[in-house]
């Protein structure tokens, strides 16, 4: 018994290292996972019911949202610096809880009960491990000081009547813990380590340019053209904007203070303290250039869910020049490129890229190109880096299925044939085409046999009206295999048609769904956030009744459920926050989105693949519409139906847009999809009625 529990163990053992070893190997990056057990002090934060005053609201969300990391080896990586910066403090090391934020954003916070949150954009953009040092110097000199409860009572004590002058001494509050965490850290905490304070320079960097990708590395046409067509000029920018200076703020109106300010106080302390024994790396530098690797990757991951493309584009891209055979990379960036043609092709395009006159720095050659870029021209580019992608990995169904969007949207939805591309490159003179005569038929050949042939040997001769996109498969054109998936995508799609009137004519066989939360919304934005929460309230008891009436299973967790939960289920839970996530972003477009894949932890979770969305937005409807005006025309007819006009006119009436949208987080493809706008004064019953009906079409079929 006890030979077969050692062995168990030595299973359990290196089943947890070898995942752990899955999320260090940059070769088979997919995503950071959380790993071993639920923090305490998740329990913490999700069992309490403060007001929205109150830190851990804000805490709250961020688990709820699935945003909170634990057990990565980032994760340990940060407490390794932690624990030597404390090595001399285990009263305050025990304190202090390090959790890393999905978020791209370069920052880090603390909390007065002794979180750290570092932020995953910050992780990515530091230089070495002295930078991230003294980051988390920073912070803990924050708790050490307990400077967030002083805050919070600072600005209970601040009764000015005038809110201009309230604001600034508020702030300049702010600013002075800032300017004292500086130096706590570096007197007391960096001074006891063994870190190199040359680097201390570089953190200012990092905060001063805090907005900019990875890198400065130049996005060059030879990432959208080849040798066989090229897109005019002025697809291209002749100069880039310059990176300006963020040195030289007012930080009057700010909570930190200027970074120059920081920059100086901090090397004046530095030159008092000892230099000598001094490391920049603790942990190897290659230790730091992998965690930093493994950041940069997952904010990719969080930029593609993010939808912002444009910036997923560019970020990959400076990767890739370290990086240039990494296959997440490459599943990535055609992601990236479809994920905009979706967009671009459904008018949305500008919704998912920065205007480029924003933006600094080579980046904005990607903003300006893809806000150049018309949809046929974007859908081709995308289809070339998923064609691509598709070639090197022919098992992944993600890629697969990406590539087979594209061809459909391009000879289906777009309507091209075979023959609008042309098989000569950009600039080729027809008339110097010379033609090869096509050996005569067999005769013992078939009809059909000879007319397959016949269509194998011809190629497209480009004409005088072909224009860029034309010209853009030009060396895969002909690729037997690329010819084969445009045909099946042609015949799926007829077959899809069928199938599609087919399974509306069925009762559904799902069992469960899970209800997101509903969204709600109204034109009067004074309306208060409790409005807001009571009508999201009451979309939810109108879904989950509407279900229970049809007999259908519905889910949607609370706090106390996430609270309840193990390792393996928070991370299912995270997959459907990030899948709902990316869709909500993707603005109803049905699409393979990012978050598409790996969904397996999610379906063991829920036992379904199916979220129902509700949504409502509120305005004001007109005062003289066409339902009064129909009461004042039967008043006028019939004098008795007065009081009923008066009634009309007298009760407020509101315009209410409703959505309802059931779909597969293992498809990506709605089951059911509908917008409906109602004008009445009895909203919440019209609300209601739309739900059921919709629910119903679901369930039954009709």
């Amino acid at each position: 018994m006890k030979y077969i529990l050692s062995l168990l163990c030595c299973f359990i053992l290196l089943s947890g290292g070898w995942r752990l070893e899955a999320q260090t190997d940059i070769k088979t990056f997919s995503k950071l996972e959380s790993q071993g057990k639920i923090p305490a002090d998740f329990q913490k934060i999700l069992s309490s019911n403060k007001d929205l005053s109150d830190y851990n609201v804000y805490l709250k969300k961020q688990v709820m949202d699935g945003n909170i990391l634990f057990g990565t080896p980032l994760n340990d990586y940060l407490d390794a610096i932690a624990d030597h910066l404390l090595k001399d403090n285990p009263v305050l090391r025990a304190k202090v809880h390090i959790y890393i934020l999905k978020s791209t954003v370069v920052n880090a916070y603390s909390t007065t009960n002794g979180l750290i949150f570092v932020n995953m954009g910050l992780i990515a953009q530091v230089s070495n491990e002295s930078e991230l040092a003294f980051i988390l110097a920073h912070e803990i000199a924050h708790v050490a000081e307990n400077h967030v409860t002083t805050f919070n009572e600072y600005k209970d004590k601040l009764k000015e009547r005038n809110p201009i002058s309230y604001y600034v001494k508020f702030q300049n509050r702010s600013r002075e813990q800032e300017l004292a965490a500086d130096r706590i850290a570096l007197e007391r905490y960096f001074r006891a380590s063994s870190y190199s304070y040359d680097v201390i320079d570089g953190v200012f960097d990092v905060l001063q340019y805090a907005d900019l990708p990875f890198d400065e590395i130049p996005f060059t046409k030879k990432y959208t053209e080849t040798d066989f067509y090229h897109f005019p000029e002025n697809y291209y920018l002749t100069n880039i904007a310059p990176i300006q200076s963020r040195a030289d703020m007012i930080d009057t109106l700010f909570t930190h203070p200027n970074i120059e300010k920081r920059r100086a106080a901090a090397r004046s302390i530095i030159a008092e303290l000892p230099k000598g024994g001094r490391s920049v790396y603790l942990q190897s530098e290659e230790k730091f250039q992998m965690m930093r690797n493994l950041a940069r990757m997952e904010c990719i991951n969080i930029l593609l869910i993010g939808h912002k493309y444009d910036q997923a584009i560019y970020n990959i891209h400076v990767l890739q020049q370290s990086l240039p055979d990494n296959a997440f990379l490459q599943k990535a960036m055609a992601e990236a490129w479809y994920g905009f043609s979706k967009h671009r092709n459904n008018g949305q395009g500008s919704d998912v890229i920065l205007p480029y006159k924003k933006v600094e720095g080579e980046m904005q050659q990607v903003s300006f190109i893809l806000s150049k870029m018309n949809r046929t021209e974007a859908t081709l580019l995308a289809l070339r880096y998923a064609w691509a992608a598709r070639k090197r990995f022919p098992e992944n169904t993600q890629i697969t299925e990406i590539t087979n969007d594209l061809l459909r949207d391009v000879f289906v939805k777009n309507k091209m044939k075979y023959s609008d591309f042309s098989d000569y490159p950009m600039g080729t003179n027809p008339d110097s085409i010379v033609v090869e005569e096509v050996a005569a038929p067999d005769t013992a050949m078939g009809k059909y046999a000879r007319i397959r042939r016949q269509s194998q040997a011809n190629k497209v001769i480009p004409t005088n009206k072909f224009k860029t996109y034309n010209y853009m498969l030009v060396d895969i054109h002909q690729d037997s295999d690329f010819v084969s998936a445009m045909n099946n995508v042609i015949r799926m799609a007829e077959d899809e048609q069928i199938l599609n009137f087919v399974s509306q004519q069925k009762p559904s066989d799902v069992k469960t769904v899970l209800l997101a939360n509903p969204e709600c919304s109204y034109y009067n934005h004074s309306s208060t956030s409790k409005k807001v929460e009571r009508c999201k309230k009451q979309l939810l008891r109108a879904t989950a009744s509407s279900a229970r009436k049809l007999k259908l299973n519905t889910l949607h967790y609370k706090p106390k459920q996430v609270c309840a939960f193990s390792t393996p289920e928070y991370n299912g839970y995270v997959q459907l926050q990030q899948w709902l996530r990316d869709f909500t972003n993707g603005s109803g477009i049905e699409m393979v989105h990012h978050a598409n894949q790996d969904m397996a932890a999610a379906y063991e979770l829920t036992g379904t693949s199916k979220i129902c969305f509700v949504g409502s937005h509120t305005t004001p409807g007109h005062f003289f519409g066409l339902e009064k005006s129909k009461s004042l025309f039967l008043t006028l007819l019939c004098p008795y139906v007065l009081p009923v006009t008066l009634t009309t006119f007298a009760l407020p009436r509101n315009t209410t847009e409703m959505y309802f949208v059931i779909t597969d987080f293992g498809t990506g493809k709605n089951d059911v999809a509908t917008r409906d706008t109602h004008t009445s004064s009895i909203n919440k019953a019209y609300t209601n009625a739309f739900i059921y009906d919709q629910m119903y079409h679901f369930v039954k079929g009709k």
